[in-house]
């Protein structure tokens, strides 16, 4: 087994009166974003989506980007989700919080909250290749082939 000691920067600048992102224990995947302290108080009703502005800019390393993830305990505890979740590496713009209300009954954001993390991952440099058509595509039949959505079991 590898203990990789890798540790990348990832430089940020608060734009807001905002707690500093952070990761909640060192072996965490996740680090997690607060709302600023200087928004006011927000109601997300059932099915309402808000974009909170995070008060953070980062500076996301080249070949990575932020992928947003749910908090676990705020997911399963008061059913709000992330919509959107991908920062690429050009972004130079302030980092939204878009929250979903998946829940029956309306859920309040509050100033300091922990709300979401981002986890960065590496990103490999991607050429697209168009094919003429299918047999060119797919050389090779898998077993699965073309079988989706619980064709494997449930």
């Amino acid at each position: 087994m590898c203990e990789c000691n890798n540790v990348l920067d990832l430089d940020f600048v608060k734009v807001r009166d905002v707690k500093s992102p952070e990761k909640g224990t060192p072996g965490s995947a996740g680090i997690d974003f607060f709302v600023p302290n200087d928004l006011d108080e927000v109601m997300l009703y059932k099915d309402d989506i808000i974009n909170i502005p995070s008060g953070i800019h980062v500076k996301i390393p080249k070949g990575y980007a932020l992928v947003a993830q749910n908090k676990s305990g705020i997911a399963i505890n008061s059913y709000i989700k992330y919509t959107a979740g991908l920062i690429d590496e050009d972004y130079q713009g302030e980092i939204g919080l878009c929250l979903h209300n998946i829940g029956k009954i309306p859920r309040t954001i509050t100033p300091g909250m922990k709300i979401l993390q981002f986890i960065l991952v590496p990103v490999p440099n991607v050429q697209l290749n168009e094919k003429q058509n299918l047999e060119s595509l797919y050389q090779e039949t898998t077993e699965r082939g073309e079988g989706g959505y619980g064709s494997t079991g449930i």
